[in-house]
């Protein structure tokens, strides 16, 4: 099934928020059945009508912000009416279609079945909604829309740069599944799903505690519910990474229940505020060790008095390396209130960005493994 993925040209948000949209989206319409996507950007001021687009295109995906000239095209080309449940209730009902809610129950856009042809508009980047989204098609693919294909599942698995189809596979690999690996540094396996129980159980013993959720999941939103269901705090401190973690952890909606705050100790003066003995372990083992990330760790989490904390100091390149501490070269530590701690030395490849990139991934994980 081919699908085409519309959205807005200049779209100034996408350039603030660009962690862990789009992937997890290509992953979830994969799962759905869907063996081609394409992305055209229109200008948010053109009109735009999905039965111009070519009729190969069983889905089409719609991002278009409220008032926008993109939006209403839509709405008029699709020829439905919108309106709201009653004076007591901002519920969006669509006329033939369904709402599509975000993670706070909000109606934020619709999903529509027209012309033997899916449709779904979005008034926020759709990569943001993608759980209410794949409710939506699924019951719509699966639910007489005569839209059916082979369906997968996909398994999220934590720091899969070097994982290979034969570590999980015995043999012919390619006859069972396949990895994508993602700019986070993680990687999903993604297999048919009618695959028999006994693969996908040898699979999941492969893939062990590396296997962190079996569908398509932004690792944010995954901690988001631990932290909520645990009922604990965290704390973030950073260097290398100057707020990425933070940025990441704030951006969901709800995110000031769990998370207390962060420290940016970009220079070593900073660093010695957070934890008045970092100083000396600067002096002994250097800015970027495994004592000093462990120091940033403990200082954050008594500072801000949360559950839990996270610390990251590392080389991001381009400069700035050594034949010891190389570029990529990373320290992150984490520290619960009850004394347990997880460290890590990483050595990320790639640019400035993705160092950075996969730098906050590791964090987040670390966080997830010591609840």
């Amino acid at each position: 099934m081919k699908c085409l993925l519309v959205v807005p040209r200049w779209n100034e948000l996408e350039s603030l928020m660009p962690f862990s949209g789009r992937p997890h989206l290509d992953l979830t319409l994969q799962q759905l059945g869907v063996n081609q996507l394409d992305v055209v950007e229109v200008d948010p001021d053109d009109p735009f009508d999905p039965f111009e687009t070519d009729p190969e295109y069983r889905l089409i995906l719609v991002e278009g912000e409220r008032g926008s000239r993109l939006r209403r095209s839509v709405l008029s080309n699709l020829d439905i009416m919108l309106w709201v449940d009653d004076s007591s209730s901002d519920r969006l009902r669509v006329g033939g279609g369904r709402p599509l809610l975000n993670s706070l129950g909000e109606a934020v856009g619709f999903v529509i079945n027209r012309q033997n042809r899916l449709v779904a508009l979005c008034e926020e980047p759709i990569w943001n909604d993608q759980d209410g989204l794949k409710q939506l098609l699924d019951a719509l693919l699966y639910d007489g829309a005569n839209l059916r294909s082979t369906r997968f599942n996909c398994w999220m698995v934590e720091d899969g740069v070097d994982l290979k189809p034969s570590d999980i596979w015995d043999t012919a690999p390619s006859m069972y599944g396949r990895l994508r690996y993602l700019p986070d540094g993680d990687a999903a396996v993604v297999f048919p799903a009618n695959t028999n129980a006994e693969l996908a159980i040898r699979t999941r013993e492969q893939l062990g505690d590396r296997l962190y959720s079996e569908h398509p999941v932004a690792i944010e939103s995954l901690l988001q519910k631990q932290l909520t269901d645990a009922n604990m705090t965290i704390a973030v401190a950073e260097s290398c990474t100057a707020g990425l973690v933070m940025a990441r952890l704030s951006a969901l909606p709800g995110s000031s229940a769990y998370l207390k705050g962060g420290y940016v100790t970009y220079s070593n003066d900073l660093k010695m505020d957070l934890n008045p003995g970092i100083g000396a372990l600067i002096t002994a083992c250097g800015a970027v060790s495994s004592e000093v990330a462990m120091a940033m760790a403990n200082g954050a989490r008594r500072k801000s008095e949360a559950d839990m904390a996270v610390a990251i100091t590392g080389i991001a390149g381009p400069g700035g390396g050594s034949a010891e501490k190389p570029v990529g070269t990373v320290y992150l530590a984490a520290v619960h209130i009850n004394g347990n701690v997880l460290e890590e030395k990483k050595l990320y490849r790639g640019s400035r960005d993705r160092v950075r990139f996969q730098a906050s991934q590791t964090a987040l994980h670390m966080l997830r493994r010591l609840l």
